[in-house]
């Protein structure tokens, strides 16, 4: 008889340990290990010796090829983010913040589906079905064919789809009260979550049935559970938004069958969540006027254009060591920026808090962006305000040079829909505009001429 083996595995990334620890040493979690005893039997000892019959390796020019159809949601925004539609037999996660809006959006979602294509299944492992169908009537979803289930094991999910074929999506809300009874652990524990997916993962390729998951996010805003579950799943969806403002921002951090680069934006209403046909003019809308530390930038996120208030607010230093604060872009591109400033330009921040910000919460990772944040921080630091009509764009080096960015034309078209009448943009972008009397143009090379313009 073999020894049985006893060994630590983390709850939240996999890790396996031989001894137990309080904290991952892969993953940084605390107090997230759980003894596991794997009783290993001598029929097992010589299975890898037995002779088995498997698929033959063939070359990838004769494998044949096979084009996966789209199923649209009829939400633009949703699509877009998705690379054109919900592919049949994906698996879909969406992650979001409590409350922000995730099971209102997929209950949209399944009542749509339910009406272009027919039967949807709605899982629900959080709410009854009585309160399901409840806000389905606040939301004008009360479909024929959305049916609800409101059970959280695994097992009558799959018995009831091996006896009623023909769903179009099948939803699971959430992912981590979904459990299957077999198994020697509490739902949302890590053995349950990779089974049950992976069951999910068989059940959607067998039948073609797309499946969304709904998953909770940790209090960093990071998907809650192991991080197997995100490599197991086709699109990993975050829904994005501060609980103080009415829009909502949907992200793509993983989608096997399209971009991740994509954005969608959502604005929540009493009726639910709708689509924002024109973000950029509702990121801007509130901007004020003759406010010093306020600049225009064409962020690009994707294949779309938005336009977003860059702001800054430059004050004496309140303790002896000066703040760096920023919301909407990391504190140490900021800190990053203001040395070059230092550097180049000889400004002096050393006994200034700075503090920038991007109106509406949203976040840029653009590098484009740079020249926008220096404008701020200038137009603060001096206590000059800047145009109403003026939009820049450009990245800037540690040498205090201005670079290229891309996708220059479709930028400046952005801006000219908004009536901007001035740009400011980087030297070797300008040499393939055309001329165009409506707006006025000007290139830079480095951080010395942009700021002496602005501030002219």
């Amino acid at each position: 008889m073999a020894k049985a083996k006893k060994y630590y595995l983390c709850q939240e990334c996999g890790y396996k340990s031989v001894n137990w620890m309080g904290k991952c040493s892969n993953c940084g979690s605390w107090d997230s290990f759980e003894e596991i005893i794997e009783d290993k039997s001598t029929n097992n000892k010589n299975k890898y010796d037995l002779e088995r019959e498997g698929k033959e390796p063939q070359p990838i020019t004769k494998i044949s090829s096979v084009k996966r159809q789209r199923l649209q949601t009829n939400i633009t925004e949703l699509d877009r983010v998705l690379g054109g539609g919900i592919v049949s037999g994906s698996l879909i996660l969406l992650g979001g913040a409590p409350g922000i809006g995730k099971s209102t959006l997929i209950l949209q979602v399944a009542s749509l589906f339910s009406k272009k294509y027919g039967k949807t299944l709605y899982l629900s492992g959080e709410e009854s079905a009585s309160q399901i169908k409840m806000r389905a009537e606040r939301l004008d979803c009360m479909e024929e064919n959305l049916n609800i289930l409101d059970e959280r094991d695994y097992m009558v999910l799959e018995n009831h789809i091996s006896k009623n074929q023909g769903y179009s999506l099948i939803v699971v809300d959430s992912i981590q009260t979904v459990h299957i009874p077999e198994l020697d652990a509490a739902p949302g524990n890590l053995t349950q979550i990779k089974e049950v997916t992976n069951r999910l993962v068989k059940l959607a390729k067998t039948t073609e049935i797309p499946v969304v998951l709904i998953g909770h996010v940790t209090k960093e805003g990071e998907l809650a559970g192991p991080r197997v579950l995100e490599h197991l799943v086709d699109t990993v969806l975050q829904f994005e938004g501060d609980n103080y403002h009415m829009y909502r921002m949907l992200r793509a951090k993983k989608n096997r069958f399209g971009s991740t680069n994509e954005i969608g934006v959502f604005e929540m209403k009493e009726k639910g969540i709708e689509e924002v046909a024109n973000p950029s003019s509702f990121f801007i809308n509130e901007r004020s006027g003759d406010v010093s530390g306020s600049v225009i930038t064409p962020a690009l996120e994707g294949s779309r254009v938005l336009l977003v208030e860059v702001q800054s607010l430059v004050t004496d230093a309140a303790f002896p060591s000066p703040q760096r604060l920023a919301k909407g872009v990391d504190y140490k591109r900021l800190s990053l920026l203001l040395a070059v400033l230092e550097k180049r330009l000889g400004a002096n921040f050393k006994e200034f808090d700075v503090n920038l910000n991007i109106t509406g919460g949203i976040s840029v990772e653009e590098p484009g962006l740079d020249l926008a944040i220096i404008a701020a921080v200038i137009s603060s630091y001096k206590d000059i305000s800047l145009d109403n009509d003026l939009a820049v764009i450009g990245e800037v080096g540690l040498g205090g040079e201005v670079r290229a960015v891309g996708q220059i034309d479709k930028r400046i078209n952005e801006l000219k829909k908004l009536s901007f009448k001035k740009i400011i943009i980087p030297a070797s972008n300008a040499k393939n505009i055309a001329f165009d009397p409506e707006i006025k143009i000007d290139a830079v090379k480095n951080i010395a001429e942009f700021v002496k313009i602005i501030l002219n």
